[in-house]
């Protein structure tokens, strides 16, 4: 199985619940009878959001000394993503986001920070002019011998959620050395692990002392970009942390926790985890003497800038996101994305994305909700 499989599983994993034990857990918890809140699921699931029954549950949406109606029907499914995504934007970009060495290539040659390409693993006859390329596990061998500035990220260039991104440490005359794996073979890593995934291979990021004892790996901030009328808005912002261990900061990876930030300061105002298929929420970080809620991003004002510059760049997704890191050097561009998952919001501010003022933005943009 690939890296890229063994992770896409992981996540479609996690959207499995078992629907009796789920009903029972939530009658003890809220006192009311499990075939109620069933029927309660069922109205919600017919309502404007379309919620699977692991979201309602993910949400606690039964809890209606929480939420009222109306904050309930404001949160919206992650499955229908895409048809309101694609209302918003000119799908002909799609490429210039989803294409990670052509959205690096684009960024570059406009002078925005991204990170360092070392080489490209590809199977067909495409050409890549900035960097190696490289077809087979000989080819992965002389590249990895001929001493690249490691620790070196690999992800699938057209890959999505960091499924399959693997960090590399280093190598040895017969093997390669992979984060959190034992040494494979470099036959092992080109058919088995790479598989018929294509890989941008770039040059790990280190992270502002911000985050020292925090991490070790890279974390991004995740800015929501509206582009309407009236110029860019951005109504939430995130910043995803790699904790335990993980080489990415994607929230699908156990252990890895969300804040939700204040777009135009960058305070840190919630600190998000998932356990049990439910969104749960600390006072401070977890096995940490830090408290980080309270505490504001460095260089805020710099990356709000270059959050501003990338979105106006790609303006004719209106709907879009952007990932970027803060390393000493400033802010680095890790990824840009044709939309915004629905759950990253919604898990960072425990509240629906469906405002009033998104839902007449994806209306006005022609999205059937």
């Amino acid at each position: 199985m690939t890296a890229y499989t063994q992770d896409t599983v992981s996540i479609g994993n996690k959207q499995q619940i078992e629907i009796a034990p789920a009903l029972v857990k939530a009658a003890r918890s809220s006192g009311k009878n499990p075939i109620s809140i069933w029927f309660d699921y069922l109205k919600l699931k017919r309502g404007q959001g379309k919620l699977r029954f692991y979201e309602y549950m993910l949400y606690e949406l039964y809890d209606k000394k929480r939420w009222s109606d109306e904050e309930r029907f404001q949160f919206i499914s992650a499955h229908i993503h895409w048809p309101i995504s694609n209302a918003c934007n000119d799908t002909s970009w799609w490429a210039v986001t989803e294409d990670k060495w052509l959205s690096s290539s684009f960024l570059n040659q406009h002078n925005l920070p991204v990170p360092k390409i070392s080489a490209v693993f590809h199977h067909g006859p495409r050409s890549f002019p900035d960097a190696p390329k490289l077809e087979t596990a000989e080819d992965l061998k002389s590249f990895f011998q001929a001493g690249p500035d490691f620790p070196l990220f690999a992800k699938p260039i057209r890959g999505m959620w960091s499924a399959g991104a693997l960090r590399i440490n280093g190598c040895t005359e017969t093997h390669v050395q992979i984060e959190g794996q034992d040494p494979v073979a470099f036959t092992e890593l080109a058919e088995n692990i790479f598989g018929d995934q294509d890989y941008l291979i770039q040059e790990c990021l280190v992270p502002h002392s911000f985050f020292d004892g925090l991490t070790n790996a890279i974390g991004t901030v995740r800015s929501l970009n509206l582009i309407g009328k009236d110029g860019l808005k951005v109504p939430f912002a995130a910043l995803k942390l790699p904790m335990q261990n993980n080489i990415a900061d994607n929230f699908w990876r156990p252990g890895n926790i969300l804040c939700q930030l204040d777009p135009e300061t960058g305070a840190v105002l919630t600190i998000v985890d998932k356990q049990n298929g439910t969104r749960i929420t600390y006072d401070s970080l977890p096995n940490c003497k830090r408290k980080l809620i309270g505490e504001h991003l460095p260089m805020w004002s710099e990356l709000k800038a270059l959050n501003e510059k990338v979105a106006l760049l790609h303006a004719e997704n209106k709907y879009s996101s952007t990932d970027i890191a803060i390393t000493e050097d400033g802010p680095v561009v890790v990824e840009v994305n044709t939309g915004c998952a629905f759950e990253i919001m919604q898990m960072a501010t425990g509240k629906g994305l469906l405002t009033q003022e998104i839902l007449a933005f994806f209306r006005e943009a022609g999205a059937k909700i």
